[in-house]
């Protein structure tokens, strides 16, 4: 299948251990003092005033990053992302850049404004302009305006950030830190012909869609925020296009550490300090979530979920029309091998063993063998499975097999549709055998409460007519309420 259309590389970086837990002390203390219930003495208040301004001027130092990539051979991709990850200066220019920027942006101006330009003067328009496009990476059809806006960049709480924005987001990771927070950055790769192709990225116009990418972006970093549990996190991110793929920045804080606290070793001695690795689930999460934003798939998904509720009720209806002498043979099988206690009649319970589930899944699949939706239901699921292996690459773990996982999704869903029918069944007949018990009672004494005599042969009688009218009961209710599932059906159609 070769490499995935989609990657996402990521990094965080951890307060050094000494540093924190030494900061965690002068705020555990400080607390202590604050929530002190009678008034503190006069070397208490020399104490607390000394613990504010220790902690005001606390300069929190930052451990080494760490890095993560989805392969050990490195991709061109995967390459430009950790650069990017590196070097600070591509997700917030520094004054010097910045500087040079507007030089260009005022020459640029001044040049417009000349009515007859000399021919060097047109060359020179060209060069300046060619390197702001350059340095802001936006289409040069695009005008020049708004010289403090910076150009592919947004944030939790904007789509549009200026110079001075950028600089109260330093403030804010500046501040995070110093609290103690973990900073991570993520950085999601593209490929370029999965962008053009997708009506992303149109190469001729040097088109980019961002609002797609800032779209699918906030989605992503919601649900990464709800898995982590992060109440009081800032993000922001920034897209580039200087490089030869097309990648997205982010960077996320908390106001305030609230990342679980882990023992560390330096030097022999323990300290404390936020543990940064996030879930794997949380990763995965977050790559399928911007995938699934960014590249509309709703038709599809709603249709596989749509086939996967319809198979259920015709596994329903096939168990009231079962012919098939094997089927038969297989169902009283299942019948013998399941628990006695009926409330374990499902599909997933300990109590059903292996061997019971197999057949189980055997007799679901013959039952369905001719219906078109269950046909569709895997041709449906197979092309998914495919498209996200081309987006996401191929994996070695189960979990990510997605057509594997909605077969077993739906042979779960069939088999417990089954068992429930079976039950419903099992428990008609036992309905109907307490009848057929208190029916044999009564017919001991005649109208005129006179004994009769039963014979043996006369009580297999009865209960050969119990039976067949049982039997037939039965086969007249089941195609019943066969008959009123169609018509449901049909006005939920119509509707």
């Amino acid at each position: 299948m070769g490499k995935p259309s989609v990657i996402l590389t990521s990094q965080f970086t951890t307060p050094e251990a000494k540093s924190f837990s030494n900061y965690l002390k002068y705020m555990t203390r400080k607390e202590a003092l604050k929530e002190k219930e009678t008034a503190l003495s006069n070397r208490e208040m020399v104490e607390l005033d000394k613990l504010e301004n220790v902690i005001e001027t606390f300069e929190m130092k930052m451990g080494s990053s760490i890095a993560s990539t989805q392969s050990e051979e490195l991709t061109k991709k995967e390459e430009e992302a950790l650069t990017i990850l590196k070097k600070p200066e591509h997700f917030i220019d520094n004054e010097e850049t910045y500087s040079k920027y507007i030089n260009y942006m005022g020459r640029h101006y001044a040049l417009e404004k000349k009515e007859n330009p000399s021919i060097e003067e047109e060359k020179e328009k060209s060069v300046v302009r060619k390197k702001i496009f350059k340095m802001v990476g936006i289409n040069e059809t695009e005008e020049l305006k708004h010289p403090d806006i910076k150009q592919g960049v947004f944030s939790i709480d904007k789509e549009i950030m200026t110079t001075e924005d950028m600089k109260k987001v330093n403030k804010i990771v500046k501040h995070a830190q110093k609290n103690g927070s973990v900073f991570y950055q993520d950085v999601i790769s593209f490929d370029t012909d999965f962008l053009i192709r997708e009506g992303i990225y149109n190469p001729k116009k040097d088109y980019l869609d961002e609002h797609r990418i800032q779209n699918a972006s906030r989605k992503m970093m919601k649900k990464m925020f709800e898995d982590e549990k992060i109440e009081s996190g800032y993000w922001f991110a920034s897209i580039h296009r200087n490089t030869d793929h097309i990648h997205v920045h982010y960077g996320t804080v908390e106001t305030k550490n609230t990342r679980q606290l882990v023992s560390v070793k330096e030097d022999g001695v323990e300290y404390l300090a936020p543990k940064g690795k996030r879930k794997q689930q949380t990763i995965d999460n977050m790559k399928s979530t911007f995938a699934n934003s960014l590249i509309e798939r709703t038709a599809e998904l709603t249709r596989i979920s749509d086939l996967r509720n319809t198979l259920v009720q015709d596994i329903k209806e096939a168990y009231g029309d079962r012919k098939n002498k094997k089927e038969l043979k297989l169902l009283q099988e299942i019948y013998k091998e399941l628990p006695s206690n009926k409330k374990h009649w499902q599909y997933g319970s300990k109590y059903v063993s292996i061997a019971t589930r197999e057949k189980i899944d055997k007799l679901t699949e013959s039952m369905m063998k001719g219906n078109s939706d269950y046909k569709e239901y895997f041709k449906k699921t197979e092309e998914e499975s495919f498209y996200r292996k081309e987006l996401f690459g191929d994996s070695t773990r189960s979990d990510k097999d997605y057509a594997a996982n909605k077969k077993q999704e739906i042979d779960k869903r069939l088999g417990n549709s089954l068992l429930k029918e079976m039950k419903k069944g099992a428990n008609r007949t036992e309905t109907n055998r307490n009848v057929f018990a208190k029916e044999r009672q009564q017919i001991k004494r005649s109208s005129k409460n006179k004994m009769i005599f039963v014979t043996s042969g006369s009580i297999n009688k009865i209960r050969r007519v119990v039976n067949n009218d049982y039997e037939k009961f039965r086969a007249e209710r089941e195609y019943e309420q066969t008959e009123e599932k169609i018509k449901r059906e049909q006005e939920r159609n119509r509707i």
